[in-house]
């Protein structure tokens, strides 16, 4: 298995995408006052297929670790995913 492992970002969400999954990362993110940013990772579940990672996956996820998050953030990282999919499979 050889895996080329394309990263997409947001703020706290990260998506691995591989050949044949998705994996979801989520951090909590901290902003030092000398311009860097600490992101400590809080929960990163098993990859899954494409057409299970949605936002209805990523919500459930989010929830284990916070109580409230910013549904924009979620959009977000789905739109990026999408888009890259989308371009990717025009090369193919």
């Amino acid at each position: 298995m050889n895996d080329k492992i394309t990263t997409i970002s947001t703020k706290n969400l990260d998506a691995m995408i591989a050949d044949d999954y998705i994996k979801l990362a989520i951090f909590n993110r901290k902003d030092s006052p000398y311009g860097w940013t600490k992101r400590d990772l809080r929960r990163s579940p098993y990859g899954v297929d494409f057409h299970e990672f949605d936002e209805q996956y990523v919500k459930y996820q989010v929830s284990f670790v916070y109580s409230v998050f910013p549904e924009e953030e979620i959009n977000e990282l789905i739109t990026k995913v999408n888009k890259y999919y989308e371009k990717n499979s025009k090369n193919k």
